[in-house]
């Protein structure tokens, strides 16, 4: 009877145990440095984040950036379910340490991309002013860039730990970049009705906003009351008579001058006021594209005046670029004589004099086609 009786026993202990393991719904996970974990924050106190994530004991989320821990701290509650970064599966404490930053940052871009889909605009601080505008950062964390050809006028420049309200321009997460700006995103109706006063060819004053490689951006002003240009905005953006807003243009660097422009860096500087032709109004990029070069004659004009087809002119090879023969016949003038022109006995070196006659003019890409003089046509010449 005692034999059966511990039989029972253990028998009754063995099925308890086999039903508190099938009961069990979770398991135990394996850790290593780098996983990106799912958990929920079980205890949030004394700045300490506390989350079940299914390992032995609960993960502490450990944060040295207070400015971040104070944001963290801020939009996260108990019970809330998120994804952490392993740092250490197991540190001394026995406690695995996590953190939150990845999660931080993910909440922040889906926010910016939910803000730009709506088309709101977001507080940010500036940071930092560099060439060519300001990093400023959202309030969130994310870091991006304000140009100076996107802030509201220049009485209103940004500085340095100043809060400016801005729109999203560009958003690309997988290249880590931000463009903001301060002016309203007009719409195409809005464009037309303040540019109607302008037309091509008009001469107007733009003052510089930024420079880059390829171009001046500059702010062309415009009035609600001048001279022939009564401007009206739509009715919800209004503007008092005598109130001046600017438009974006853009002077490309081959708009510059008739002369070959490689740097603008030292020709104008941010703040300068200058004259332009209006060359294109551009309704879908919402700008106003100037030329200043165009507010003179091109020179080019009264070379191909003087050098007409089949003029015959002599001159030194200033240079051979892909079998292609430069020759200058003139001072700053300069004709081509294609490789497939010169015969294959005749040598063209930099230096040497050649005579050539006129067979083409480009106006449009301000080229002079040139062929050699010969004194006899070799066999097999083209």
């Amino acid at each position: 009877m005692v034999a059966e009786s511990s039989d029972n026993t253990s028998g009754t202990a063995g099925s308890v145990m086999a039903r508190l393991l099938a009961s069990q719904k979770t398991k135990i996970v394996s850790l290593h440095k780098g996983d990106v974990v799912k958990g929920k924050i079980t205890k949030i106190a004394r700045g300490e984040v506390f989350i079940d994530i299914n390992a032995k004991t609960e993960a502490l989320v450990l944060e040295k950036d207070r400015r971040l821990l104070k944001r963290l701290l801020a939009v996260i509650h108990e019970g809330m379910e998120v994804d952490c970064t392993v740092i250490t599966p197991e540190s001394e404490s026995g406690n695995p340490l996590v953190s939150l930053r990845r999660y931080m940052e993910n909440e922040a871009w889906q926010l910016l991309e939910a803000m730009q889909k709506e088309k709101q605009s977001l507080e940010v601080t500036v940071t930092d002013a560099i060439k060519g505008g300001f990093i400023v950062a959202t309030d969130s964390g994310v870091t991006g860039f304000l140009p100076h050809s996107h802030t509201a006028s220049q009485q209103q420049q940004p500085s340095v730990g100043k809060k400016v309200k801005v729109s999203l321009l560009e958003l690309n997460r997988a290249e880590n970049k931000v463009i903001f700006s301060q002016k309203h995103a007009m719409t195409e109706a809005e464009f037309r009705n303040i540019t109607r006063g302008f037309s091509i060819g008009q001469k107007v004053r733009v003052e510089v906003m930024n420079i880059t490689n390829f171009g001046i951006f500059v702010a062309v002003p415009v009035s609600t009351k001048g001279e022939g240009e009564q401007q009206t905005m739509s009715p919800d953006t209004p503007i008092k008579s005598g109130d001046k807003i600017g438009v974006d243009g853009l002077i490309h660097i081959s708009e510059i001058s008739w002369d070959k422009v490689d740097d603008l860096q030292g020709l104008y500087n941010v703040g300068d006021t200058l004259e332009a032709a209006i060359i294109r109004i551009d309704t879908d990029a919402r700008r106003i594209d100037l030329s200043v070069k165009r507010l003179s004659v091109d020179p080019f004009e009264e070379i191909a005046k003087k050098y007409p087809i089949d003029t015959k002119v002599s001159g030194a090879v200033s240079k051979v670029v892909a079998g292609n023969v430069y020759v200058a016949f003139a001072v700053g003038v300069e004709g081509i004589i294609r490789k497939e022109k010169i015969p294959p006995n005749m040598s063209m070196n930099e230096g040497k004099q050649v005579t050539a006659v006129v067979t083409e003019i480009d106006k449009r890409r301000h080229r002079i086609m040139l062929s050699p003089v010969l004194l006899e046509k070799p066999i097999g010449y083209r």
